[in-house]
């Protein structure tokens, strides 16, 4: 049995949605077009009226289990994704799997229409930060302006590497990152080939929504789901333009030519 994948869909730059690999259990929807304010109100009227048999909470961490799920390329039809599909699936009705796939729709119209950390901030939008999680994320607004503040001068970076490394060991949703590479878009850069994430949280939920905005804004990113003062890490996922851009090769190959200058500087 093929996964199920409620979230097939073929969208433009700067979405990085990786093709399928075998047939959906229901027809891809067709991707409106719509303005980021018009994305997160209709998100916000959705949400609340999917699955009222759930908790929020409940509805809200499914929701980011299975596009997350969708999402991983390296496991998107593995048994264990496949049992965690049908297990999630199981708690629905099909009126209310239409409506998880409206709002997975909905979160692409927002990133596609601009830069943000939508599921953030729809998150505290929500007010799901004072139950379960209770996790607190930093305004859109504010990552921008502390990105301002904090980033040096990249193209100064990129002569001696031929990507800029970024790490961010408490992601939450994934905000700073998403300002950083809306600060290299608009320094002329390309973020897809030239910036290299590394995240951690400790929460899985928060680590997911990383997860799924990198993937969806085309962010080359290893996400990590994990303790990073223990440096425990439980689960990886890579977001699809890390495999497509094929950085596992061109990390190899810029450590080789490190190595080989570093030999040669030791040898002088």
């Amino acid at each position: 049995m093929s996964q199920l994948s409620i979230f097939d869909v073929v969208t433009s730059e700067p979405v990085a949605v990786p093709e399928p690999v075998n047939s959906v259990v229901m027809p891809a929807p067709v991707l409106r077009r719509v303005s980021a304010d018009t994305a997160r109100r209709e998100f916000i009227r959705e949400f609340r009226y999917t699955a009222p048999y759930h908790r929020r909470w409940d509805v809200f961490s499914d929701f980011i289990a299975l596009a997350a799920s969708d999402l991983d390329m390296a496991r998107i039809h593995t048994a264990e994704a496949n049992a965690n599909a049908a297990r999630i699936y199981a708690r629905y009705k099909p009126d209310d799997m239409e409506k998880l796939k409206s709002l997975f729709l909905l979160l692409v119209d927002a990133l596609t229409a601009q830069f943000q950390d939508f599921l953030g901030s729809v998150f505290m939008e929500l007010e799901l930060g004072s139950g379960d999680m209770g996790q607190y994320f930093t305004p859109y607004p504010v990552s921008q302006l502390m990105t301002g503040i904090l980033t040096g001068d990249m193209h100064a970076q990129l002569k001696t590497c031929p990507y800029i490394t970024l790490s961010e060991p408490t992601s939450g949703a994934g905000g700073m990152i998403i300002a950083y590479a809306e600060a290299m878009r608009d320094a002329g850069l390309n973020p897809s080939e030239q910036l290299l994430v590394t995240t951690t949280d400790i929460d899985p939920v928060a680590a997911d929504m990383t997860f799924i905005q990198l993937s969806l804004l085309g962010i080359p990113a290893i996400v990590n789901t994990g303790n990073t003062l223990s440096l425990q890490v439980s689960r990886t996922r890579c977001t699809p333009v890390y495999y497509i851009n094929d950085f596992p090769k061109r990390v190899r190959e810029h450590e080789r030519i490190q190595a080989m200058l570093n030999f040669i500087r030791n040898m002088g």
